[in-house]
C-alpha cells in the first residue's frame, strides 16, 4: 500500500496528514561591485585587427549588392 494514504481509523474518519515543515524562502544575494576601471587599457580596434578596414569594405560592397538585387526582384522599395 502507498505510504502517503492515510490508514482508516476504526471509527471510519480518517487521520489527517502529517504536518510537513514550511520550506525555506531565500531572497537574491546582492551583486558584487564592479570594477570601476580595469586596469588594462584597451587598444584601438584598428590595432588589434590591421585588416579591420579591408574587411568593413568587403562587406560594405556586399549589402550594397544585396539591396540592388533585392530592389531589382521588388524585394525591398
Amino acid at each position: 500500500m502507498d505510504e502517503r494514504i492515510p490508514e482508516p481509523q476504526p471509527s471510519g474518519a480518517l487521520v489527517p496528514p502529517p504536518r510537513v515543515p514550511p520550506g525555506a524562502v531565500a531572497t537574491a544575494a546582492p551583486l558584487p561591485p564592479r570594477d570601476p576601471e580595469p586596469t588594462r587599457v584597451r587598444t584601438p580596434r584598428t590595432r588589434r585587427m590591421p585588416f579591420a578596414s579591408l574587411i568593413e569594405a568587403a562587406l560594405d560592397g556586399l549589402d550594397r549588392a544585396g539591396d540592388r538585387i533585392a530592389s531589382a526582384f521588388g524585394l525591398r522599395e
